[in-house]
């Protein structure tokens, strides 16, 4: 990479960062679903219920809100091993009356019934649970691991749909495993833990934080979009897939935005006449069924895509000096969490120079934190002119 590549580098990953969810609210989260699991039945491996994230959360790529008066949103599955025969409506029953057994969590729990989970609030996320049953006469991990959940099509009237979310969270791990044992065995050095107990979620790869941005992108390109485009926004199981697919393993956020965006509409198929996005957990599945009944959110798709090329790759590389790429940066991610990111940099720029270690990198100018052929230290800011 350039110098120049290597300084946008810096604030687009410094960026991600600041997206990405607190420890203290993951914690928190744990914490809820934990307490959550084990009120349902989740007490020990052997339970006949399974509590299990899934989505975002559990693929490491969940983002803050746009708008800090929005919550989080976490997704969780509920299994109920025992409930293979089960209609859709007991599945989905059982665990609503036993989360309304509850004093506490029946004043959180949403009093309308969603259409597939029942939803739990909190002060700053809310929590949607998937009851689900095997979709085989067993569940078992990791080679059974198939889902029935409950779809509500009407007041009474509920469909089998079924999924995979181990499989999904499997795929898409090995989708980055060369970088993610990287990140793994830095982080289990670090704290001195064996690499085989280290989650996704502690470590982050250019794919995840790739997928952050452009969920980050698509949130605020359609923030006050007007209610028939916004109704028809990419949802971020097709963007989380189809990145997933065009990710090579780059080592740096740029180069694997760059092989993203310019390649991930190459795993959207035509199967028949309609636009497949297959899931890899479950190829029956199609992510973007949707789009053959309703046009006008592929064609949205497609406009988010141009867009985010435009602004993400093209419009930054074409303009000089630091304010007016983070103008750029502020049109495609958001004014405060672009300043707050140039902020927090400016403050690590510092220390590193007031510790010797920031050099200018030759006839390019961009600034190294470390010594090359052709590169000059960058001396201590005195803050009177000298």
């Amino acid at each position: 990479m350039t110098a120049r590549d290597q300084e946008y580098n810096k604030y687009l990953q410094k960026l991600a960062e600041n997206l990405d969810i607190s420890d203290t609210m993951r914690d928190k989260a744990i914490n809820s679903y934990t307490a959550v699991g084990k009120w349902l039945g989740d007490c020990a491996d052997d339970s006949a219920i399974k509590i299990s994230p899934q989505g975002s959360f559990y693929l490491g790529t969940v983002i803050k809100p746009v708008d800090d008066r929005d919550e989080y949103d976490i997704d969780l599955v509920c299994l109920l091993k025992d409930k293979h025969s089960a209609s859709e409506h007991e599945i989905k029953s059982l665990v609503g009356n036993r989360l309304k057994e509850h004093g506490t969590y029946a004043e959180m729990l949403d009093k309308k019934e969603g259409k597939r989970c029942w939803t739990l609030h909190y002060d700053e996320f809310h929590m949607d649970i998937l009851p689900s049953a095997p979709k085989d006469k067993i569940y078992s991990e990791p080679y059974l691991t198939g889902i029935r959940l409950t779809h509500k099509d009407a007041p009474g009237v509920y469909s089998s749909r079924y999924s995979n979310p181990y499989k999904y969270h499997d795929w898409f791990e090995q989708q980055m495993r060369v970088m993610m044992l990287l990140e793994k065995s830095a982080f289990a050095a670090r704290n001195q833990v064996d690499i085989s107990k280290v989650p996704l979620y502690k470590v982050k790869t250019p794919l995840q934080r790739a997928i952050q941005l452009l969920k980050r992108h698509r949130d605020i390109m359609y923030q006050n979009a007007p209610k028939v485009q916004k109704d028809n926004a990419p949802i971020s199981i097709i963007i989380t897939t189809l990145a997933a697919h065009a990710y090579n393993n780059e080592a740096s956020l740029i180069e694997a935005l760059t092989s993203i965006l310019d390649n991930m509409q190459n795993s959207i198929e035509v199967r028949n006449g309609e636009y497949w996005v297959e899931n890899p957990a479950m190829p029956e599945e199609n992510f973007a069924e949707k789009w053959n009944a309703e046009p006008d959110k592929q064609r949205e798709f497609a406009r988010w895509l141009a867009k985010a090329k435009q602004e993400i790759l093209v419009a930054p590389s074409k303009v000089f000096g630091l304010h007016n790429i983070s103008d750029a940066m502020e049109h495609s991610f958001g004014s405060n969490i672009v300043k707050k990111s140039f902020s927090d940099l400016g403050y690590e720029t510092k220390d590193t120079r007031d510790a010797g270690n920031l050099f200018i990198a030759g006839l390019t100018g961009g600034l190294t934190t470390s010594a090359t052929e052709g590169s000059k230290k960058v001396g201590g800011h005195t803050f009177f002119g000298k």
